[in-house]
């Protein structure tokens, strides 16, 4: 089955899906790069509840807990593609790299 998204729990994306392997859904919070945060359920209710006892559980114990998807991305590319987008930016008239940048993945996001 596919990777499939649900209603966010206190700002906590969760990924979930069926696993032939296991015989259960199985999921992991999204964005989150120094912790893990897994869960599983026999059935979407029961993977929704584990879900949200998991973050619960994480917040409680975590004293300086990790915020999903911070807006912050490094991303390492070879200097001849970032020296033509960084072109492409200019050409475009844009106030700065990053606000071109992000421009361009929304529509590509969008229109995907």
């Amino acid at each position: 089955m596919k990777e499939s998204t649900t209603q966010d729990y206190k700002g906590y994306t969760p990924l979930m899906r069926y696993s032939e392997e296991d015989g259960c859904f199985v999921g992991e919070v999204a964005g989150l790069n120094n912790h893990g945060i897994s869960f599983e359920g026999e059935t979407e209710e029961e993977i929704r509840k584990d879900f949200e006892n998991a973050v619960d559980f994480y917040l409680e114990i975590e004293p300086q807990p990790e915020k999903p998807f911070s807006g912050c991305v490094r991303l390492h590319i070879p200097p001849d593609i970032h020296l033509e987008l960084c072109r492409k930016a200019q050409r475009a008239g844009a106030d700065s790299f990053d606000a071109w940048l992000v421009r361009e993945l929304k529509e590509t996001v969008l229109h995907a």
